[in-house]
């Protein structure tokens, strides 16, 4: 809570939300340039009870929400509608309250080590990288756009990720999972494990009969915003059509339009669902929901599948994009080539 002069000569006054009874949703007040202008905001600032003596800077450079703010404006034509989203939650939520009053020319190797440091005691290593490549990307945009003189995070070094690939589930753990699984989570799993669909509300869990053809073996699937194709075709193996079939007699008893269904209603989230399958099979190692997608392109891609039917299949945008993400079955797949001259 400051007073700033600003690039542009005007003065600033900078608090936190409510503090302003006249505006009790803003937490800036601009004030006119020169004595006039610094004399009336901190005036303004005393009158806030944020005291008469409150520090005075000079902005040198926007302050990082405005570079954020402009950012986000200037790419949401451009990335993915669900990326834009993801990235508006992470820096509302995360990033901006512990540097979104700093100035750029503010946030040093020494300001970033900090937010490294409280970070990591909260969340993994992962986590905190992914988030300084966020940052990283909003400083290297605006100085390209010549809002800013230079990145000031240009050649910081980013801390080591801490992830690890996670195996996708055996046959095996599979089985046991869906042995202990509610009815509901049952379906998506199947759904998942036949199709490799995304097991979210985007793909998995908005699929009505409409989108079933049983006479031609397929299900329409509205894609996932991730930069491919709108909508795919899927084909249904035999196994997965017997499913369906049975599915179909069930749901005629009642009136339901989804496959996957709580009762006749949509299923908003298999969180939960998940986990407790997952506990009373006894299955301790991470796993998560969405590696059974992961298990679906690996087994394709190991029976020696086509790349750009699988890309097709499970919505990537691109063949690449399918071997960038599973390079370790690429890796296999040419070890077995080469093995195959011994």
């Amino acid at each position: 809570m400051s007073v700033y002069k600003m690039a542009d000569g005007r003065w600033l006054v900078q608090h936190l939300k409510g503090k302003d009874p006249a505006r009790p949703n803003a937490n800036k007040k601009y004030f006119g340039r020169g004595e006039a202008g610094e004399k009336a905001a901190m005036e303004f600032n005393a009158s806030l009870g944020l005291g008469a003596g409150s520090s005075k800077r000079v902005q040198k450079s926007p302050q990082f929400v405005e570079l954020v703010n402009a950012y986000i404006k200037a790419r949401e034509n451009i990335i993915a509608k669900s990326s834009l989203e993801n990235l508006i939650i992470k820096m509302q939520g995360v990033i901006l309250p512990a540097l979104g009053d700093l100035m750029a020319h503010q946030i040093s190797t020494t300001c970033l080590d900090d937010y490294v440091a409280t970070r990591a005691a909260v969340v993994k290593k992962t986590t905190v990288h992914r988030e300084l490549s966020d940052i990283r990307a909003v400083l290297k945009w605006a100085a390209s756009r010549r809002l800013i003189t230079s990145n000031p995070m240009a050649g910081y070094e980013m801390p080591r990720r801490d992830d690890a690939r996670i195996r996708p589930p055996s046959k095996a753990e599979f089985e046991a999972i869906l042995t202990c699984a509610v009815p509901h989570m049952k379906r998506a799993m199947l759904i998942s494990w036949h199709t490799g669909l995304r097991p979210g509300l985007e793909e998995l869990l908005r699929l009505t009969w409409d989108d079933v053809d049983m006479i031609g073996q397929t299900i329409m699937v509205t894609s996932a915003d991730k930069g491919g194709l709108a909508s795919r075709m899927v084909p249904i193996n035999s196994v997965f059509a017997a499913h369906l079939a049975a599915w179909y007699e069930e749901d005629k008893k009642g009136v339901t339009r989804h496959l996957v269904h709580y009762h006749g209603g949509p299923v908003a989230s298999l969180k939960t669902a998940w986990r407790m399958a997952k506990t009373r099979a006894r299955v301790t190692r991470r796993l998560r929901m969405y590696d059974i997608r992961h298990a679906f392109i690996t087994d394709l891609l190991e029976a020696g599948a086509d790349l750009k039917s699988v890309s097709e299949i499970v919505g990537h945008s691109s063949p690449d994009m399918t071997m960038g993400i599973y390079q370790h079955v690429s890796s296999d797949l040419k070890k077995k080539a080469v093995g195959l001259r011994e």
